[in-house]
């Protein structure tokens, strides 16, 4: 039999909620603490990484336009200039994912319009000259615009 004097469980429950009231609002307080200081973190190193690869990507797309220019107009036809032209279109491609999908797919492009206008470059091929030079500036303007949405 039970007691009828006896608090019921519910009764207890609400007592003991009421007696922790502080320390239970201080654990409610610290999860959500802990927990947006977390996600701001993991957001802070996100942007760190992108800007950190966009900056990379920023130098290596000037160098390439520079490659570029040198091997149309200037005449550096020498293969020290291709293989700096190829490594700088590897970092822009390699690198772009982590700024955005927008910039991967451009990346994309510029890598196919490099690998078949690079050696006609030397050729004075005004269209191949023309397609790298716009994807690059497409490129550019992706990563650019990427930098400034960060917050």
């Amino acid at each position: 039999m039970s007691n009828p004097h006896a608090p019921s469980f519910a009764h207890s429950f609400a007592a003991g909620i009421r007696r922790n009231a502080v320390a239970l609002i201080s654990l409610a307080v610290a999860l959500f603490g802990t927990s947006y200081n977390t996600w701001r973190n993991q957001t802070t190193e996100a942007h760190r990484n992108t800007r950190a690869a966009a900056f990379m990507v920023l130098d290596a797309l000037g160098q390439l336009q520079e490659i570029a220019d040198r091997r149309f107009y200037g005449g550096d036809h020498s293969d020290a200039n291709f293989i700096a032209g190829w490594g700088k279109v590897n970092v822009v491609r390699d690198m772009s994912p982590l700024i955005s999908a927008t910039a991967e797919s451009d990346a994309r492009a510029l890598f196919d319009n490099w690998k078949s206008g690079a050696e006609k470059l030397e050729a004075h091929d005004a269209a191949a000259e023309q397609a790298i030079t716009q994807s690059i500036a497409r490129t550019r303007g992706q990563v650019l615009q990427e930098l400034r949405s960060l917050n």
